[in-house]
């Protein structure tokens, strides 16, 4: 393999032979030892982002029709006097699809006490990247990297698959190395790079002698530059970049913690939970970016939206059953998001256009469910809310996504680290919003 191919690899893998580390992160000087990874034992954080702007409206913040020819419509996929309301007061639209009609109010009478919901969140943009940018970093203007780049910063920057990503806003500012793969073949030859066939503990390259000679050298190797240099971020970089070659054993791990079958069903978050669990079994990876696109739904979008959003559900739903199945029941966050909402009502092509006032839920280790805060008027517009409880208050403040990663940083316990002072949300005490 050439030195081309195996950084192909190793960005693919995550693991980053030059990376950032090697001067430091911001507010830290370079630490001149090589970086030892310990397994991460503290709750997953996953991201879920459902992108091109998702409709609350047919989904967690209802908004029905008055009759079947309601001319102003919000949805016509439902009528009001049909929405369902679960025992903890988390409204929710009636749909489904042809073999499971009821299966959103399946959804949410199963998970009422699990859910908050957080309607009415101004994101202040119709766009799609400054969106997505404000839903995942909290801030709108570019520099900010996402929450879950930051909480695996904070707790796993030398860990091989620390921030594992399968799209959404994954920007990281150099703060931690980043995966952007799901696909595992790659990662199975990463983890095992002395094999012909990943799959084939007999396929090796080198004899057990020979490969034992090699790693020798290479840690002699490693000592003569660690003694002949004397600056603490270069001998930090030799550390990264060793690191990146010993990483291989902790995706050995990942093989191990995999499903023997990932799963085939077409919807596409599954086999990302499942990819992203292991990992986590594993001590590898600390924060997931997972993601499912075909929200942006200008044309037909009663059609083309509504399958998509059950696709949604079925992926939460199967977050809680593989928890499950791995072992890691009650020590995840989960949080829902997108870059904005719909339009109130219809365009002439029976699609719904970008609409800045959106809704989040949230669910998991540290959350209190069975709650609903915010709130929009029957044509979506944001409701104001009354900073004690969150609720609507017209002489209130509006609910924006600082206020949710705020709460989200002091969930983790990262909001006094000394990183969130190079990213600082600028919070008023008097808009110290608690959410969780």
């Amino acid at each position: 393999m050439d030195r081309r191919q195996f950084l192909s690899l190793a960005s693919l893998a995550g693991l980053a032979v030059a990376s950032t580390d090697a001067f430091g992160r911001p507010g830290t000087l370079g630490a001149g030892k090589t970086p030892i990874s310990e397994a991460y034992k503290g709750p997953l954080y996953i991201m879920v982002n459902t992108g091109g702007g998702w409709d609350p409206t047919s989904l967690c913040d209802p908004k029905g029709s008055a009759s079947p020819d309601d001319p102003d419509a919000m949805n016509r996929s439902y009528l009001t006097k049909d929405i369902g309301v679960t025992p903890s007061g988390i409204r929710y639209a009636p749909l489904g699809d042809m073999d499971r009609p009821n299966y959103f109010r399946d959804f949410f009478e199963k998970h009422d006490k699990q859910l908050l919901v957080l309607n009415g969140v101004d994101v202040a943009t119709n766009g799609h990247d400054t969106g997505n940018r404000h839903t995942w970093s909290g801030r709108l203007a570019e520099g900010y990297p996402s929450f879950a780049a930051l909480v695996a910063a904070v707790y796993g920057r030398d860990l091989a698959m620390s921030y594992l990503s399968f799209g959404g806003y994954d920007e990281t500012q150099g703060q931690v190395a980043r995966t952007r793969s799901g696909n595992t073949q790659a990662l199975a030859r990463i983890a095992y790079p002395d094999r012909a066939n990943p799959d084939d503990e007999m396929s090796q390259f080198h004899s057990t002698y020979a490969a034992k000679a090699i790693l020798d050298a290479q840690n002699a190797r490693k000592d003569r530059l660690l003694a002949r240099e004397q600056l603490p971020r270069v001998q930090r970089a030799v550390g990264v970049m060793y690191a990146s070659r010993t990483g291989s054993n902790e995706l050995k791990k990942l093989q191990q913690f995999l499903p023997e079958m990932l799963d085939n069903s077409g919807n596409g978050l599954l086999r990302q939970i499942q990819v992203a669990m292991a990992a986590y079994r594993a001590g590898i990876t600390v924060a997931v970016n997972l993601d499912i696109g075909g929200f942006d739904t200008h044309g037909h979008h009663d059609a083309n939206h509504i399958p998509r959003l059950l696709q949604v559900l079925e992926g939460l739903n199967f977050i809680g059953e593989e928890a499950e199945r791995q072992k890691i029941s009650g020590n995840y966050v989960c949080m829902v998001g997108s870059d904005f909402g719909r339009t109130p009502g219809y365009n002439d092509t029976d699609g719904k256009d970008h609409w800045a006032v959106t809704s989040v839920i949230a669910f998991g280790k540290g959350i209190k469910g069975g709650r609903v805060l915010g709130g929009t008027d029957d044509r979506h517009n944001v409701l104001t809310v009354n900073t004690k409880t969150v609720t609507p208050d017209e002489k209130g403040i509006r609910l924006e996504p600082k206020h949710i990663h705020q709460n989200l940083r002091r969930l983790a316990g990262i909001d006094k680290d000394e990183l969130m002072n190079f990213y600082p949300l600028a919070i008023p005490a008097e808009e110290d919003l608690k959410l969780f």
